[in-house]
């Protein structure tokens, strides 16, 4: 089809090809797959498949993005994530671990593993070509260090992206799910360090877009974010149930719920809706069937077999850690590459080593 590149085409799979071929594929496309550094604010109650809606964006931005998912912690989300066609790397604290399994036994399939000392070192363990996953809110057994991490995450990236000292990883796509745990609105929190750590994040997420990092931000109201990054969110996916009092250019895209209120209660589970930052959509009144992930049937059956486990708290390191610390000094983003002490291999005979009382 005039206007996208037929290289593009070739790395979708067999249905996305048929989407993007039609209007409404290609008003989404258009709006916002091909604009770089766009953001994106999903909307809509539990259960109403937030999470599912952004493994579709992940599906779509894989081929052209780094994709680097901020894992909320719950219900096994990120096991979707595992059927991509993308290796995995789960990026997570030092002390944490993270364990797939299928039953009670290890899943084969184990993703790649890396604990990071600090979080400004997780940006360095991103790869390219890969599905990273931030695996932090279930790392931390105090949640103000929670909090913490997150804040140092985000400064870091603003920082590193303005001072050009980023690995190179853009485009990227930044996926934040349940984001009311780290950038909370005064209508979800009253507490001073998640307020405090909201508008941090904010101001430097909001840094980032010129610099083709874009992010993809889930909620189950409208408000539940500050209205300075709701307002700087220009494209929205409507999810079934989603309220929408605060937005006028929403409003046209939702049917009634209750006198002066708009909502999308008439939208179905498996159903969303995109609107562009111009508050357009197509089709412009109903919402368009969405995908179920993973896709493949067999894939899909799998994934219900599987399940997450973590292992240990960075706050809490074990005692055994003391005499690691010793040998392995901070090394800052490098420090995913030291090898530990069990694994280093054995010194070589040095064939010009002098040998004493030989004859």
């Amino acid at each position: 089809m005039r206007g996208i590149n037929p290289k593009y085409l070739d790395k979708l799979d067999e249905a996305q090809r048929k989407t993007i071929l039609t209007a409404p594929g290609k008003f989404f496309a258009d709006s916002f797959i091909f604009v770089k550094g766009e953001h994106a604010y999903i909307v809509g109650p539990t259960g109403s498949g937030k999470t599912n809606k952004g493994m579709g964006l992940v599906n779509w931005l894989k081929h052209t993005e780094t994709i680097i998912w901020f894992s909320s912690g719950k219900d096994n989300e990120i096991i979707p994530l595992l059927f991509m066609g993308l290796p995995v790397r789960i990026i997570t604290p030092k002390y944490h671990d993270v364990k797939i399994y299928k039953g009670y036994e290890l899943y084969e399939n184990q993703p790649e593993v890396v604990q990071v000392p600090d979080a400004g070192s997780a940006w360095w363990a991103a790869k390219k070509g890969h599905i990273n996953i931030f695996e932090f809110r279930n790392a931390f057994w105090d949640k103000s260090a929670l909090v913490e991490w997150v804040v140092e995450s985000f400064t870091t990236l603003a920082t590193w992206t303005r001072l050009n000292m980023m690995p190179h990883l853009g485009p990227v796509a930044l996926f934040i799910d349940e984001s009311k745990y780290v950038i909370a609105g005064t209508r979800i929190t009253r507490d001073g360090t998640r307020s405090k750590a909201s508008e941090i994040i904010t101001e430097n997420a909001m840094d980032i877009r010129a610099y083709g990092y874009r992010l993809i931000i889930f909620a189950q109201d409208f408000t539940d974010v500050p209205p300075a990054i709701r307002e700087n969110i220009p494209c929205t996916i409507l999810c079934a149930g989603a309220i929408v009092d605060g937005s006028s250019k929403l409003r046209h895209h939702c049917t009634p719920r209750i006198p002066g209120h708009k909502s999308t209660t008439k939208y179905k589970r498996y159903e969303a809706k995109f609107v562009n930052r111009q508050g357009q959509a197509i089709p412009d009144r109903g919402p368009v069937k969405w995908p179920l992930f993973p896709k493949d049937p067999e894939d899909y059956e799998l994934s219900r077999k599987l399940r997450v486990k973590d292992i240990g708290f960075h706050d809490r390191p074990p005692k055994e850690a003391e005499s690691e610390e010793e040998l392995f000094p901070e090394l800052g983003r490098f420090s995913h590459l030291a090898i530990p002490p069990e694994k280093t291999p054995a010194p070589k005979h040095n064939r010009w080593q002098v040998v004493e009382n030989a004859e």
